[in-house]
């Protein structure tokens, strides 16, 4: 069995890294030119509609749209992601705070977390590199001696005694996937609309046992890094994180709490080698953003962050093929080699991976030869029955 290899050595950091500014994100730039219709394409959509383009049915377009409900758009500090008690799960002032070793903290977040929504969990220590420098609209992130985080007009505020972080992974189906980059490809929406609900529901249940917690989701801080650093997956050449059981088909959300917690151990190796031997994302990538040979220090353009060994990808040319196909895209999702329903034949394939690497190019060869990764047809869709994938 291949060893499991330490962060510093699966995503190294150069002298160079500086903490992120959230405002260079694409999704930040991208909004000053798409405005109002950054995320929704809402004309586009309806026109597919009109021109009976499969996968834009009215009901594929009323599917996706739906899959938003429970989502509200909840940002930093509000809703579900509220930075304080939501006042649903309090401790009376006269039970002591439930104080145990940090095993076994974790042995009860991990399952109130998997039974609230999460397909994997993981823990690990505070680390000010992956915290945005400031937030969308300029306010700098700072940490102070302070008992609960606290958002203001001038500042955001992290509690230095929150030392440790929790990590989730929220799934997206595979069948749905396998639709985009179609509005029946709803597993992206269905993600985010679980993330805050789960990261607010865990939140809830530590602060009931006398603890802080912060609950994020792609806000205030980098969530790669932080799963990778808790044992959940590593990056793969599209960027995102790939686990070993659901590949890309997940979400990623976090906690912040002053609740100690033991370092979970690293995501067993083997992914980076195959996606160095793989590619196919980067075939299958219809605005060329993902990147070909190794991965790298350096930058695309001001979207990415320098500094870390890994695949950087345009992530601008990315957001602007989501609006030229009007749904968002997931086609390297849909494509990766990872991306697969359960199975035996599968599980033998992803033990090769992780212990005879050698064979990795035959195997991204074969991934190809059976047609893994191809698009659903859309038109079928609604004629086959629902099987929770």
């Amino acid at each position: 069995m291949r060893r499991r290899i330490p962060f510093d050595e699966c995503y190294p950091i150069g002298d160079e890294y500086r903490r992120f500014d959230e405002r260079n994100t694409a999704f930040s730039i991208k909004r000053q030119k798409y405005g109002a219709d950054t995320f929704s394409y809402t004309k586009k959509v309806w026109d597919k509609m009109r021109a009976g383009a499969p996968g834009f049915s009215h009901p594929d377009i009323s599917f996706k749209n739906a899959a938003n409900t429970s989502d509200n758009n909840d940002g930093m500090g509000t809703g579900y992601y509220s930075w304080e008690p939501l006042g649903v799960s309090v401790k009376p002032d006269d039970v002591p705070l439930w104080e145990k070793t940090p095993k076994e903290h974790a042995k009860v977040v991990k399952k109130a977390a998997q039974y609230f929504g999460a397909v994997d969990v993981g823990f690990t220590k505070m680390d000010e590199r992956w915290i945005y420098s400031h937030t969308s609209d300029g306010r700098p992130i700072v940490f102070e001696e302070v008992e609960q985080g606290y958002i203001t007009e001038e500042k955001v505020v992290i509690p230095e005694s929150h030392e440790y972080v929790i990590a989730m992974t929220i799934p997206m189906e595979f069948n749905e996937n396998s639709y985009a980059p179609t509005t029946i490809e709803v597993t992206s929406n269905m993600g985010y609309a679980r993330m805050h609900v789960t990261a607010g529901t865990v939140a809830e249940f530590i602060r009931g046992l006398g603890w802080n917690a912060i609950p994020c989701g792609n806000d205030t801080a980098l969530s790669v890094p932080i799963a990778i650093q808790a044992g959940l997956g590593h990056t793969g050449r599209n960027g995102r994180l790939i686990t070993w059981d659901n590949g890309p088909l997940v979400r990623i959300c976090k906690i912040f709490t002053d609740m100690p917690l033991p370092q979970s151990p690293p995501a067993p190796s083997g992914i980076i080698e195959f996606c160095e031997a793989c590619e196919k994302c980067a075939k299958l990538c219809p605005s060329q953003s993902i990147p070909f040979g190794p991965r790298t220090y350096d930058p695309v353009n001001e979207s990415n962050n320098p500094g870390a060994l890994k695949w950087y990808c345009d992530e601008q040319s990315c957001f602007d093929y989501w609006h030229e196909v009007a749904t968002g895209c997931s086609i390297c999702f849909r494509g990766c080699s990872f991306t697969k329903k359960k199975g035996l034949s599968h599980d033998i394939v992803k033990w090769f991976v992780r212990n005879v690497p050698v064979l990795n190019p035959f195997f991204a060869w074969t991934d190809d030869l059976f047609g893994y990764g191809e698009m659903s047809d859309p038109r079928k869709y609604w004629d086959t029955p629902f099987k929770r994938s």
